[in-house]
């Protein structure tokens, strides 16, 4: 059964003091690239919003009674975010919705707190109470599924399951426009990042397989192009045979050159970042099947 809880206001900023030397290193160190962002605003509805920080996408939607946003990316973004939705609308930020604790998406939450409950999965306070990313403390947690509305629009979270691609990650199908925002697993024509990184590729495709079993037309992804639900099934499709021709090669007995040279997937030639990551895609599967 779900069920959801919320940290009390000093326990949150209690459990961000001191986040450690190590993260403030890396703060420090990507400030530069967050300041050189290539930023932009896409309308999808006409009350929810895409907004791209470079090769990272996240959300935001305007209601009579506030306003909720996603992942904010990291401070930098955040702050260029707020002040977006600042000329857009006078409605405050009510909700922030953290897809997973991952810091590329996660990070510089704090820039909302001030007026904004943080929704996250149970197992994302975890992670930020560990210093794994600089981010503000989740408010309102859950377990299973978790819904709220606000301003005419319910938002429904889904939890999708372990064993993937980290162990919090929740998708978000706003109603009624019918948008899903599926953070990492599912991006629409483009291959899966570099390794296909998750605890195990049975963990993964269940996860796109949680996505593919929800009701929306419009999928927004956290990278590449905006899609469809129809995305999700090509990319289990796509994991499902890269892993039957990885297997074959193993049985052969070839090493992982070989495999990597018989193993090129050309009906995916056109599909996003091809060239950069067939290969690593190709080794990620041999890792996945050799564990």
């Amino acid at each position: 059964m779900a069920h959801w809880r919320r940290n009390s206001h000093w326990g949150k900023i209690m459990k961000r003091i001191m986040p450690g030397c190590a993260a403030l290193v890396l703060l420090c160190g990507a400030a530069a690239a967050q300041d050189d962002a290539t930023r932009s605003i896409t309308q999808v509805t006409d009350d929810v919003y895409r907004f791209d920080n470079n090769f990272h996408v996240s959300w935001f939607a305007i209601t009579d009674e506030g306003v909720v946003v996603g992942d904010p990316i990291n401070q930098a973004a955040a702050e260029w975010l707020k002040a977006q939705i600042a000329e857009r609308t006078d409605q405050p930020v009510r909700y922030m919705i953290l897809s997973h604790s991952h810091g590329d998406h996660a990070s510089g939450g704090q820039v909302f707190e001030d007026t904004a409950e943080v929704v996250a999965h149970e197992n994302a306070t975890a992670h930020v109470e560990a210093g794994e990313v600089d981010t503000a403390m989740p408010d309102v947690t859950f377990a299973d599924t978790h819904e709220f509305s606000l301003g005419g629009k319910t938002f429904e979270l889904n939890y999708l399951g372990e064993g993937g691609h980290g162990d919090d990650l929740i998708a978000t199908v706003i109603r009624p426009d019918d948008v899903a925002v599926v953070v990492d697993v599912v991006n629409p024509e483009r291959l899966p990042y570099q390794t296909i990184p998750a605890a195990s590729i049975d963990g993964y495709i269940g996860q796109i397989r949680a996505v593919e079993a929800l009701d929306f037309e419009t999928l927004l992804p956290g990278h590449s192009k905006t899609g469809t639900r129809a995305d999700a099934t090509a990319t289990i499709e796509y994991l499902e045979l890269l892993r039957q021709r990885v297997q074959e090669r193993l049985d052969a007995g070839d090493d992982l050159e070989q495999i990597k040279a018989a193993v090129t997937m050309p009906e995916y030639a056109d599909w996003g970042s091809y060239e950069q990551f067939i290969g690593l895609n190709v080794e990620g599967m041999v890792g996945h099947l050799s564990n």
